[in-house]
């Protein structure tokens, strides 16, 4: 009896191990689509209040998801020690702040491209350039964001099988 007992729990961890781990496969989407709504945030601050940098930044305020909440935590920061800085790069700032983040560590360099790149505009160049701007990276990031859930979606499938295979295979194993 004490066999079952343990091949059922094996077989239900290694279940369990797989959904878990396809779960995290979608982290980077959802990464790109907190990006995607700090961009629109973005745009109706800068198009009807245009204020100052760091306000602008401060005034990004998304909780929805956890990497929404991180992206508002990076922002931030990045705000605080904007105004500290002589010389600021809002870039430079935003890359320190995001390295401190284990996060945001789960998007590839061209993940984050977009995103940085308008970052490294903002404040430098007139209200239509910078709207422009944004919603240029905002097409970028609603492709790739598009590429990243199509294959997310096949790796999650992927590993919830070979949990729900590897589970079973223990059991019988087991028993």
């Amino acid at each position: 009896m004490a066999n079952w007992d343990v091949a059922v729990m094996a077989m239900a961890l290694l279940s369990a191990l797989g959904f878990l781990i396809a779960d995290g496969e979608k982290k980077r989407v959802r990464f790109i689509q907190a990006m995607r709504r700090c961009l629109l945030r973005m745009n109706d601050i800068i198009r009807y209040e245009q204020p100052a940098l760091p306000e602008l930044l401060r005034r990004i305020e998304l909780h929805a998801t956890p990497q929404e909440r991180e992206l508002t935590r990076i922002l931030h920061a990045s705000a605080a020690r904007l105004e500290q800085c002589a010389s600021p790069q809002l870039m430079l700032l935003f890359a320190g702040e995001s390295a401190r983040l284990p996060g945001y560590g789960v998007l590839s360099e061209e993940d984050r491209s977009a995103f940085e790149r308008v970052l490294g505009e903002l404040g430098r160049t007139g209200l239509a350039e910078q709207l422009r701007l944004i919603d240029e990276a905002d097409e970028r990031l609603r492709a790739r964001e598009e590429i990243l859930r199509a294959e997310a979606g096949k790796r999650a499938q992927l590993i919830r099988t070979l949990g729900l295979t590897g589970g079973a295979a223990a059991f019988l194993i087991l028993i």
